[in-house]
């Protein structure tokens, strides 16, 4: 999976977790939550993913349609504030040290003064788009 989420411009998801890694890569993500309501009464969730989405979410098949047919609407302003919010909730402790950070802690006994630091999302340089890879 890694190699097609690094290949990839943007991701089209329903309720994958690959959303979250994904995430990490600061590109576009839509939802297509076309069964939210029975999805969330059989399975059950953790959050209203609907209400705080990593990107635009679509409800139907013409709703998906729509936002991809325009750029603006899974890779503009309004879908980089989504991403931003929800990289802030569900990224900020992986930064390529966090499972360092959980051996050293748990099963070394290194106090937390020792552990390297989280580096901030502000500071993370996420991979280059397939696009960005080729213009270099």
């Amino acid at each position: 999976m890694e190699r097609l989420l690094l290949a990839a411009d943007a991701l089209v998801t329903d309720y994958s977790s690959i959303m979250f890694d994904y995430a990490n890569l600061d590109r576009p993500i839509v939802v297509h939550a076309d069964d939210w309501p029975t999805y969330t009464e059989t399975r059950g969730v953790y959050f209203d993913l609907t209400a705080e989405p990593p990107g635009p979410v679509a409800r139907t098949q013409g709703d998906l349609t729509d936002i991809l047919r325009n750029p603006d609407d899974w890779s503009g302003e309004a879908a980089a504030k989504l991403r931003h919010d929800f990289r802030l909730r569900f990224c900020q402790y992986d930064d390529g040290r966090a499972a360092e950070r959980v051996v050293r802690r748990v099963f070394l006994g290194e106090g937390e003064e020792s552990l390297p630091p989280v580096l901030p999302l502000d500071r993370r340089t996420p991979a280059p788009t397939p696009q960005e890879a080729i213009r270099r």
